[in-house]
């Protein structure tokens, strides 16, 4: 876990201003450890992503709503196809065999 502090001398390009408007906008979700902010990995990745489309990009906070929104998306869609793909993985081999069959057809078609 990512104290603020630590989270603004890992990128330098932040300020306190910036963390605490993408809060108070919900694009970071940090806990809190009494007093404090704590950032999990995936926050302190998004603030660094969230950096990067504002200073780099140029993107103004509602099209960085957009986009974050938009990859929250990918991510999960890409959690629900691993587990499909977990759950497919777990049926017998003529079930596997029919829906790689059935995927090839879609495919074809």
């Amino acid at each position: 876990m990512t104290t603020l502090e630590e989270l603004l001398r890992v990128n330098g390009r932040l300020t306190a201003v910036h963390v605490e408007r993408w809060v108070a906008r919900g694009l970071l979700r940090p806990s809190a450890d009494g007093e404090h902010w704590v950032f999990e990995p995936v926050d302190v990745a998004r603030a660094c992503l969230l950096a990067d489309l504002t200073d780099e990009m140029g993107f103004d906070e509602e099209s960085m709503e957009t986009v974050v929104d938009l990859l929250d998306q990918v991510h999960t869609l890409r959690r629900q196809l691993h587990r499909l793909g977990l759950a497919i993985g777990r049926q017998p081999a003529e079930t596997r065999e029919a829906i790689a069959a059935a995927l090839q057809d879609l495919a074809e078609g």
